[in-house]
């Protein structure tokens, strides 16, 4: 028994895990943003023959920071819903799995998103429509998995409240009707 009870432990090595990998991308972000700029100031033209390429590799180079913070978001999450809450502001608890769930469908939509971005602007583009539609199915299908679950999960944790609410004045009508009786005798 004591052994199942100390297995939720298990969980710092995914939290451990993705707080280095969030680490690692935070640290080559910031690398890749200072050589953007570096690049910008000393002189564009030799290294960016076209405008776009400068728009993709910022978009690229932000996406790494967007990509950190979710594992460093979901690192917080799992800590918080195995070993024990933190203090932290309310935007950043995790009441339940569903929410990094959702994290994670959110993430994987802006991947793909900056993937295609990226292959849009490939100068040897082959077939832009078939690349389209390879991108564009997976988005839609976890955008609108992303719908249902949380109209699944605000309607039950509607359901939840009006549970709540019933039991809670089941429980002040039995204490008035026996304090009622209590008067009587």
């Amino acid at each position: 028994m004591r052994f199942i009870a100390g297995m939720h432990f298990f969980v710092l090595i995914p939290v451990i895990g993705l707080a280095i990998a969030a680490c690692i991308l935070f640290i080559k972000g910031g690398v890749d943003i200072v050589h953007f700029i570096w690049e910008l100031i000393t002189g564009m033209t030799e290294t960016y023959p076209e405008g776009e390429n400068v728009i993709v590799e910022l978009v690229e180079t932000v996406h790494l920071f967007l990509v950190g913070t979710v594992l460093f978001l979901t690192s917080f999450g799992l800590y918080q819903l195995f070993i024990q809450p933190l203090p932290l502001p309310g935007w950043l608890k995790v009441n339940n799995i569903e929410e990094l769930e959702l994290n994670l469908v959110g993430l994987t939509i802006v991947v793909l998103g900056v993937n295609f971005l990226s292959v849009i602007f490939e100068p040897e583009g082959e077939n832009l429509a078939i690349y389209g539609i390879g991108y564009a199915l997976p988005i839609a299908a976890l955008s609108y998995f992303m719908g249902v679950r949380s109209r699944v999960t605000k309607q039950s944790s509607r359901e939840e409240e009006c549970l709540k609410e019933i039991g809670e004045a089941i429980s002040s009508n039995s204490e008035s009707s026996w304090l009622s009786k209590e008067k009587k005798d």
